[in-house]
């Protein structure tokens, strides 16, 4: 009887199999594994379920067919319990073969092979080896062996296979290939693939924050979001439309596995999955021992030994199981857990938030001081949902103040700001010693997010430094800390250095402190001494707390975020974009600063690049950011977003839409942070100023001119320098001298430069603007410094001041070159005839006119004519600079070829 030859790898719900999803970020993984199969007896791939064993090596397998006949050998459970199972199919293809003698069945498999392989070598694709039955292991060990075929196996555990299997790797014979997740950027490739358009930031790293890269996981999930409607398109970007949800096919997915387990291990992962971190005497004391020793052999759980806890290894696992699990065995398992009568004293924090959010869940009241730790614990970790729905379960009629503070911080970081100024009210009335001061700040910040406070933010803190004279040690001294980290930071957000606290210097110093604490205040201390103009100071100090910020081991989400905004707004103000930048891409791979860069880096980025002057690097970032902002924007961030989007449109005199976005600028929910409301009212006049319209508020020349006067006024160094030089370069010579004495007093490198640029304009000195020019350039300021240089140019020109009205127009000329992707030397000679681009190539050799003329029967005047429109056109300043652009050494500049050669040549330099 013949068995028919297995289908393709499968996954175990049959919904969408790893063969399926597109192998993306694996390219150095499948070059070793093809070097493996040609060179040597193959590889063995390893790696945890879902991560994309079976895709590579299917697509090794593909890579190679044109050399190997390929067969496919798949090891189950099913087919291990009989003795070649897996190989059934291939055998029942042979001649009567007594399968009781393993030498003949080798030999006959071996024959068969050969000939099925019509003269090439065979290669064994076995997913699962780890599954294979003992015979049918051994008689691939020994096809390997004898070099009648090479392997690509898959398993996620090399130790979980035969001995014979581990001998050929320990021998040399095959190559171990181990499989990891999926880098971020690769992870999104997949699911742009599966969308098949761009994700927001936040959308993206949503999803990755549950999958950690894992393909299958990364594909399941986001189909998912798909047809929940969670993942929408919006304006050609799929957006995060809400949370996300943990049905359908991963869901699909995950039930396979867990009914494939038998009781015992699944009631083992409900416990685990349900209160992640369980102490393991706990789960020992509900679930077998034995079942839990199995399930870390698998892979399937990890037991943490020193703290004595147990965790899923996949916590996304945890996530999908706890759904799983039916309602009454849901309820069945708390009442064991506490007849357990587990002392949660000893727990960590992770474990206890875990078990608060069980109760809570299962409807039992939750103890006020467990109550008030776990929301404190969820708070940190970024999730004020599940700290609220942790308090809302405490059935305790008496006050708690603690739980009553974490709540309230949970509730504003929901933007419930109006029911968080219900609850601190309430707080402070209770005049608690230990939770007065922080209530207190915590009602300070509340009240810049409403329209009319209880008490003003200053009131509050000077009521906080009241309550803080009258507690005892060390009480006393921590509610001074705070109150000095939270004065230092609302003077960062109202843009007023003067209200700075004098101890700030001296907690950023004090190592006794806590380490949130101190870097907190260390953030504010670089904005102040930047927004005092004092660069050299901010920039020092800000990458001091950078590479601190990214050395510590642990800090709670929230406190880094935080800490990065404060860093990224500090090279801002300081006029280094180019560090801003980046530091973006490093921040990436930090840990602690993962979640809240990933899902928000998109504005930033945008922001910055729209600074500098390059509207299309910019809007690449922008587009995203404001489609996800449109579909929610917690953080009052959509007028930044559409006003810096009408000042790109406008620098790309796409009037239309800058129209468009300058018209529909919102106005702010509640009073924003300084540079937020800076950079809105920069880029909403500035884009007026482009296009020499009227903006909301008057004349954009003069408001900007006063915008800036009112900020040099107020000591806002980077808001004043912005605002004049803008001014100054469309002509204001009263902004320009403004600028020139506003600059003087700062420090720093970009200090001397505003110095010059604002010098150069009022005086018209040539010298001086050019050397603005070279900095903002040098800098990054490509837009700025593209006007200072045709200032320059057009100042020497008058002065017939020739070498520097050249040399200004290098600069100009390079500026432009960076503003918009159309203006790169690349699209620009696309612009050219076939005729000019040749020309333009010769020239760049070094021919002369004279030579040009007789090679192309032109006089030398009127080749030199055509060079001038061509230099015009590539916006070089001459032969000099279209040389160095083209590259000494391209090759494109001989001289023995003729014209259609020399035009291909070029056109393949710059494609």
């Amino acid at each position: 009887m013949r068995v028919a030859p297995p289908p393709q790898p499968y996954p175990p719900s049959g919904h969408i199999s790893s063969s399926q999803i597109r192998l993306v970020g694996r390219s150095e993984e499948l070059r070793a594994v093809v070097s493996a199969i040609e060179s040597n007896g193959g590889s063995v791939i390893v790696g945890p379920e879902g991560i994309g064993k079976t895709a590579l090596a299917n697509a090794a397998a593909r890579a190679v067919r044109q050399g190997f006949h390929v067969v496919q050998i798949r090891g189950s459970r099913f087919s291990a319990g009989t003795g070649y199972g897996a190989l059934g199919w291939l055998l029942s293809e042979l001649p009567d073969t007594p399968l009781d003698d393993p030498v003949q069945v080798l030999r006959a498999l071996k024959a068969y092979l050969q000939e099925r392989a019509g003269g090439r070598r065979t290669l064994l694709v076995v997913d699962n080896i780890h599954e294979l039955d003992p015979l049918s292991q051994t008689a691939t060990v020994q096809l390997i062996r004898q070099s009648a075929a090479a392997l690509v196996a898959t398993t996620p555990d090399l130790l979980r296979c035969g001995d014979e299997l581990v001998r050929l790797w320990s021998e040399g014979m095959i190559r171990r290939i181990d499989l990891g997740p999926l880098e971020p950027p690769d992870s999104l490739a997949l699911m742009e693939d599966l969308t098949g358009g761009r994700l927001s930031a936040l959308a993206a790293h949503s999803v990755w924050l549950q999958t950690r890269g894992n393909p299958l996981f990364t594909s399941l999930l986001c189909r998912d979001q798909m047809t929940a409607g969670r993942l929408k398109e919006r304006g050609g970007i799929w957006t995060l439309a809400g949370p996300l949800t943990f049905k359908g096919e991963i869901a699909d997915w995950m039930a396979s596995w867990y009914r494939r387990i038998d009781d015992a291990e699944r009631r083992v992962v409900d416990l685990v999955s349900l209160c992640p971190g369980i102490q393991l005497q706990v789960l020992l004391a509900m679930g077998d021992e034995r079942s839990v020793e199995n399930l870390e052999e698998q892979g399937i759980l990890v037991v943490a030994q020193r703290e004595g806890t147990v965790w899923m290894r996949e916590p996304l696992y945890a996530r999908l199981i706890a759904e799983l699990v039916p309602m009454g065995h849901f309820f069945e398992l708390w009442q064991e857990l506490l007849a357990t009568g587990p002392d949660l004293d000893t727990w960590a924090d992770i474990p206890a938030r875990a078990f608060a959010e069980w109760a809570a869940a299962a409807g039992g009241p939750v103890d006020p001081d467990l109550a008030a730790r776990a929301c404190a614990v969820a708070n940190l970790a970024g999730a004020p949902e599940s700290a609220i729905k942790i308090a809302a379960a405490v059935e305790d009629p008496r006050p708690h103040p603690r739980l009553k503070l974490e709540r309230a911080r949970a509730l504003r970081a929901c933007y419930q700001a109006p029911a968080a100024e219900v609850e601190l009210r309430s707080l402070t009335g209770l005049q608690d010693p230990e939770t007065l001061v922080p209530a207190l700040l915590e009602l300070a910040q509340v009240a810049r997010l409403v329209p009319d406070p209880y008490v003003s933010p200053q009131d509050a803190l000077r009521q906080a430094e009241t309550a803080a004279q009258g507690q005892s040690e060390p009480l006393h001294t921590q509610s001074l800390h705070l109150i000095t980290a939270a004065r230092a930071a609302f003077a960062v957000l109202d843009a007023d250095p003067s209200a700075a606290p004098e101890e700030l210097s001296a907690l950023c110093l004090d190592w006794t402190a806590p380490t949130a604490l101190v870097l907190g205040a260390q953030a504010s201390r670089c904005q102040l001494l930047a927004l005092e103009g004092r660069t050299g100071e901010a920039q020092k100090e800000a990458a001091e707390l950078w590479e601190r910020l990214r050395q510590v081991h642990s800090l709670p989400l929230t406190t880094g975020s935080e800490i990065l905004s404060g860093v990224l707004c500090t090279h801002v103000m300081c006029a280094e974009p180019g560090r801003a930048l980046a530091m973006l891409n490093q921040a990436n791979g930090v840990r602690y600063l993962e979640h809240h860069l990933s899902a928000w880096s998109e504005l930033p980025a945008g922001v910055i690049h729209a600074l500098t002057g390059r509207a299309d690097a910019a809007l690449e970032c922008l587009i995203p950011a404001l489609r996800q902002l449109e579909v929610d924007d917690p953080r009052d961030l959509l007028p930044l977003a559409r006003a810096a989007m009408a000042y790109c449109y406008a620098e790309r005199q796409e009037w239309d839409k800058m129209g468009e976005y300058l018209g529909s600028v919102p106005e702010f929910r509640a009073a924003p942070a300084g540079h937020v409301l800076v950079g809105t009212r920069y880029f909403q006049l500035a884009a007026a100023l482009s296009r020499g319209t009227t903006s909301r508020s008057g004349d954009p020349a003069g408001q900007l001119a006063r915008e800036g006067q009112r900020a040099a006024a107020a000591g806002s160094f980077p808001a004043a320098v912005l605002y004049l030089a803008a001014a100054g370069l469309d002509g204001d010579l009263a902004s320009a001298q403004l600028l020139e004495t506003t600059a003087a007093a700062g420090d720093g490198p970009m200090a001397g430069t505003w110095q010059k640029l604002g010098a150069g304009l009022w005086k018209q000195s040539a010298q001086l603007l050019f050397e603005a020019a070279e900095a903002l350039l040098a800098r990054g300021f490509y837009g700025m410094g593209y006007k200072a240089a045709l200032a320059a140019q057009e100042t020497a020109d008058a002065a017939d001041q020739r070498e520097l009205s050249r040399r200004a127009r290098v600069v100009a000329n390079e500026c432009y070159r960076m503003l918009a992707d159309a203006n790169s030397l690349q699209s620009r000679m696309d612009t050219l005839s076939d005729f000019e681009r040749d020309l333009a190539v010769r020239a760049a050799s070094g021919a002369s006119s004279a030579r040009l003329g007789s090679a192309l029967h032109l006089s030398p005047r009127t080749v030199d004519w055509h060079l001038g429109r061509i230099f015009q056109k590539l916006h070089v300043s001459g032969r000099a600079e279209l040389r160095r652009l083209l590259g000494e050494g391209s090759g494109i500049a001989g001289t023995g070829r003729d014209s259609a050669t020399r035009t291909t040549e070029s056109t393949r330099v710059y494609k």
